[in-house]
C-alpha cells in the first residue's frame, strides 16, 4: 500500500494536541488518536512510525513557538530600553529571555508542563535534531559568554549556567503552576512575585558585582 496522496501529518499533530490538552501521554492510544483524525490506526503509521514518534514531533513543534516567542519578547524588551536611553547589556538580555520563558509559561500552562516533563525528548535523535530541543539553553550560553567577556559575569561554564538557570526556573514555575508553594504565590500575580525572586537569586549568582 502506497503513501496516501493528502498529507495528513499536520492534521495528526494538532488533533493529537488537542487530545494531549486534556489527557496524559500515557493515557491517549493510537487507536484515540486515529478516532480523533478521522482516520484508521494503520493510516498513522505512513506518517509516524510510533505514538512516540508523534508525541515527539509535537514536542518539537511547541518548543519552536516556545523558542518564537521568547525571542520576540526579548527583541521588544532590548528595543524599549534603547528608546528610554537605557545601555543594554547581556545580563539584561537574560533577564528578558528568563522572564519570557516564564511569561510563555503562564500564557501555555498545559503546553509548557507537556514540553518541560510529559513528553519525552528523543534520546536517538541525529545532533542537527537534538539542536532543537535546546535552542534556548545555547542562546543563555552565548548571552552569558558575552557577559563574561564584558565583566559582567563570573561564570566559569556558560553553557552550565545557562541549562541551570532554566531548570532551576522551571522549578519555581512549575510550582505555581502545580499549586506547590503556598498559596499565595498560586494566582498570577504571586507567580510573577515568586519567579522573579528565582530570577533575581539565578543572575545574581552569575554577577560581578553588577546590576542585571
Amino acid at each position: 500500500m502506497g503513501r496516501p496522496e493528502t498529507n495528513l501529518a499536520p492534521q495528526i499533530r494538532d488533533k493529537t494536541l488537542e487530545l494531549l490538552l486534556e489527557k496524559e501521554p500515557e493515557e491517549i492510544s493510537t487507536r484515540d488518536i486515529a478516532k480523533a483524525c478521522g482516520v484508521t490506526a494503520t493510516s498513522l503509521y505512513y506518517y509516524y512510525k510510533d505514538r512516540e514518534a508523534l508525541f515527539n514531533e509535537i514536542k518539537l513543534e511547541c518548543i519552536e513557538k516556545m523558542d518564537k516567542f521568547i525571542s520576540e519578547k526579548i527583541k521588544k524588551g532590548m528595543l524599549k530600553q534603547h528608546r528610554q536611553g537605557e545601555t543594554p547589556n547581556p545580563l539584561i538580555e537574560a533577564r528578558l529571555g528568563l522572564e519570557a520563558f516564564r511569561d510563555w509559561a503562564f500564557s501555555t500552562p498545559r503546553i509548557a508542563l507537556l514540553v518541560m516533563g510529559r513528553l519525552k525528548a528523543d534520546t536517538q535523535a541525529d545532533p542537527e535534531k537534538m539542536k532543537k530541543y535546546y535552542k534556548s539553553t545555547v542562546w543563555g550560553q552565548m548571552v552569558f559568554d558575552r557577559a563574561v567577556q564584558a565583566g559582567l559575569s563570573n561564570s566559569n561554564d556558560t553553557l552550565l549556567d545557562a541549562s541551570l538557570c532554566i531548570a532551576a526556573l522551571w522549578g519555581a514555575i512549575e510550582s505555581v503552576l502545580l499549586n506547590r508553594t503556598i498559596p499565595q504565590y498560586w494566582s498570577k500575580r504571586g507567580g510573577i512575585e515568586f519567579t522573579n525572586k528565582m530570577i533575581d537569586l539565578l543572575l545574581t549568582s552569575l554577577m560581578c558585582g553588577k546590576s542585571a
